[in-house]
This record gives structure tokens, C-alpha cells and sequence, in this order.
């Protein structure tokens, strides 16, 4: 596999994945590491966000020693090369960098598309333990499965930022508003999921969040980088059409399917 489809798919990962492993140095047992479990957000450049509590064992070693690492991971069924029950034939992620607590417009900026993926964080706001952590890629470590095995560097892993961005807003309304049918054909295409009410969410160069009928976050992924809004609306028409394409042709083997049922009998 060409190193570019694997960065791809590690962006795609980082991006459908929910929870990860963050590693850090301890400070209480110092020379070992410690592992414990976060939500996460994956910036539009493909840092990592995380929303944790001064409290927290791992925020203490973060800010005793700033290196880190970030792992996601899929199950074997849903992301492996080769399928079966085997765990070590899931895809993984690891992303090895410093980490630093964010201040002013840099909690702006990531806030809003952070409480958008996770709601329920929205309570934390009011107690002052709990503060944004940016871990800024320094290099990736992405195993896609036999044979698909490679260190990524910053520079091939980190996305510039969009022209877009500061019209995300716009893009995303004129979705909700004016194209919610082709939403409900991606979603039924990607995800086998018969929604009443598709809304998109946020907007990634590689791709975007949407949710169906209230569910979690769902990610669809573009073919392609989409670094203006031309290619957005590029990449969104080309998943319509694919959905389309795809369900047409299931439902015209379904149909004929039945009709030999029909003959037979």
C-alpha cells in the first residue's frame, strides 16, 4: 500500500475513533509510565485535544514532564486488513509529542468544536480544575495491518489550515438546511443507518461529523483533502453520488433477486 493511503487512513482512524490511551511520565513512580483513557478532539490540522481535570494522575505528569503518547485503535472486525478475531490484526495509532495546556484564543478556537462532539463536557465549564491540553504531533506511528507499517512525520502528518475554516459555520448550515436528503443517503450508505433526521456538525479538510437521529458522531471520510470550499462542496457532491450509486444498485439486486424467488416458486 502507498505510504500517502495509509497516512490517509491513520488521519481516518484519529478521526472515527471516540477513545484513546494517553500515555504519559509518571511523577508519583517516577521512570514508568502510565496509561489512562480520554475523549479526545482531532484538530483540523491533526493535533490532538484533550478537556482534563488538574486532578487527574495524568494531567499531574503532563505537567511534571510534557512527553507523551496518544494511541487509538480499531477492532479487528471493523478495521483490520486481514478480518477475523485476531486483535493484533486491528489497525492502531500512536502519536508521540509535547503537550501544553491552551490559553485565550486558543481555547476559543478549539472550545466550540470540542463541546460539539462531546456535550456532556459542557458541565465541567464552570469548574475551574478542567482546561484544554493540546498534544502537538511530533511524529506517528500507524499499523494498518501486514505489510502496512510506518513512522509518519510531522510534516507529512500535520494539515495546513484551511481557507474554510472561518467559514465553517455557513457551510455547515447550508447543509443542515438545504441538503439534509443527501445526508440520509451517505449515512445509509456509510453506516446501514435509516435516519429520520441527519445533521452535520463539523468540517475536517478530510472529511466531516455528522449525527443521525441524536446518535454519536458519525464520520464520513472525503476521497480527498478539500482545502477550500470548492472541494468541500466537491467531496460532498462525489460521496452523494457514490451513495446514490451504491443503493440503486443494491436495491436493483434485491429486486431481482426477488424475482427469482418468484419464478422458482
Amino acid at each position: 500500500m502507498k505510504k500517502e493511503q495509509s497516512i490517509a487512513n491513520a488521519r481516518r482512524l484519529l478521526r472515527e475513533s471516540e477513545l484513546g490511551v494517553l500515555s504519559t511520565h509518571s511523577k508519583a513512580n517516577e521512570g514508568y509510565p502510565f496509561g489512562s483513557v480520554s475523549t479526545y478532539l482531532s484538530t483540523v490540522n491533526g493535533d490532538v485535544v484533550f478537556y482534563i481535570s488538574d486532578l487527574a494522575q495524568h494531567t499531574k505528569n503532563i505537567n511534571h514532564n510534557d512527553k507523551m503518547c496518544f494511541t487509538v485503535f480499531a477492532n479487528s472486525e471493523s478495521t483490520s486488513v486481514d478480518g477475523g478475531g485476531d486483535p493484533n490484526a486491528g489497525a492502531r495509532l500512536s502519536i508521540l509529542g509535547s503537550a501544553e495546556v491552551l490559553t485565550g484564543d486558543d481555547v476559543c478556537a478549539v472550545k466550540d468544536r470540542f463541546f460539539t462532539l462531546y456535550p456532556d463536557s459542557r458541565k465541567y465549564q464552570g469548574m475551574h480544575d478542567f482546561k484544554f491540553y493540546r498534544l502537538r504531533c511530533e511524529r506517528v506511528r500507524f499499523i494498518g495491518g501486514f505489510g502496512d507499517i510506518h513512522w509518519i512525520s510531522q510534516s507529512d502528518w500535520c494539515l495546513a489550515t484551511p481557507e474554510w475554516l472561518e467559514s465553517e459555520a455557513n457551510m455547515i448550515t447550508h447543509m443542515n438546511d438545504d441538503h439534509a436528503d443527501a445526508m440520509q443517503l451517505m449515512c445509509r450508505h456509510r453506516f446501514g443507518l435509516e435516519a429520520e433526521k441527519v445533521r452535520m456538525l463539523l468540517v475536517n479538510p478530510d472529511g466531516c461529523f455528522v449525527t443521525a437521529d441524536n446518535s454519536k458522531p458519525l464520520y464520513l471520510a472525503f476521497n480527498k483533502l478539500a482545502h477550500t470550499g470548492q472541494e468541500v462542496r466537491q467531496e460532498l457532491v462525489a460521496l452523494t453520488h457514490a451513495a446514490r450509486s451504491a443503493l440503486k444498485l443494491a436495491n436493483a439486486e434485491q429486486d431481482a433477486g426477488a424475482a427469482t424467488q418468484t419464478v422458482r416458486h
